[in-house]
């Protein structure tokens, strides 16, 4: 079941930058406004809720400065909506997932891949504690469908952060195969799960992200568990095609229980 959330704005601070392992890069980002908030000092603007992330796979979108500035264009917060052209310049935005939400503590996780030439790695390099950072959303959330057995679940670098939150917060009750593609061992990732999941990690071992079939070949290769399955699957666009189609003709399933998305688009 899909929900719509509020769009909300949020002006937040670097608290940590960490890296998780050589090609990904995690910063925790906290500050009052992961509370509910009004947007006037004097309590006469916009009031928004708090911020909440209730699917593994919601999105926010990070603001990022243009190229020679130190600020991003902002979105106007208006009533249940934002203005995005107010000014006539629009945000530029990438979409994350967060990696982790702690409520008490108010710390949120994102974790970004890094790409040489990427606009949003190039910024997260340069980010210190301290520093500031605006998101909005997640504006959309979906939870798991009830009534299935098992979980297939595939992804590259970019799907790993959902990934990794999936696991973690399953139950001992769930059961989930898994793919990950990412360039070699050194990306791999500890993940602690309470799910019974058999983990496959697949190496491209210096070829280029979006450039080989190892996620495809793997995934309709694996052997078929019995029960009805629900299937996420997101990364590289091209390489979902044929994941989708042997999901739907060789093993029937609906709309219902598939999720797949294309993260990016290789060019």
């Amino acid at each position: 079941m899909v929900t719509t959330l509020a769009a909300v704005l949020r002006e937040l601070e670097v608290a940590r930058v960490q890296d998780v392992t050589v090609g990904m890069r995690r910063v925790t980002l906290t500050g009052p406004q992961l509370g509910a908030f009004d947007t006037a000092s004097d309590g006469g603007g916009v009031t928004v809720p708090a911020f909440t992330t209730p699917g593994f796979d919601d999105h926010v979108k990070v603001l990022l400065p243009s190229p020679g500035h130190d600020r991003p264009v902002l979105p106007v917060q208006e009533e249940g909506r934002l203005d995005w052209t107010a000014g006539g310049v629009r945000a530029i935005h990438r979409d994350y997932t967060p990696r982790r939400w702690d409520a008490r503590s108010g710390e949120l996780d994102l974790d970004f891949v890094d790409h040489p030439a990427g606009h949003a790695a190039s910024w997260v390099g340069t980010l210190q504690p301290g520093d500031p950072a605006w998101i909005v959303g997640p504006t959309l959330t979906a939870s798991l469908p009830h009534g299935v057995d098992w979980l297939l679940v595939a992804g590259d670098e970019t799907a790993l952060p959902a990934i990794g939150r999936l696991l973690e917060e399953l139950g001992p009750d769930h059961r989930a195969k898994v793919f990950v593609e990412v360039a070699d061992a050194d990306h791999e990732q500890v993940i602690e799960t309470q799910a019974d999941v058999e983990l496959t990690w697949l190496h491209r071992d210096g070829a280029p992200p979006g450039s080989t079939d190892l996620l495809p070949r793997a995934v309709t290769s694996t052997s078929w568990w019995q029960g009805q399955a629900f299937a996420w699957v997101s990364g590289e666009s091209s390489m979902l095609r044929p994941i989708r189609q042997w999901l739907k003709t060789e093993h029937g399933l609906t709309r219902d229980c598939l999720d797949l998305t294309g993260y990016w688009r290789r060019s």
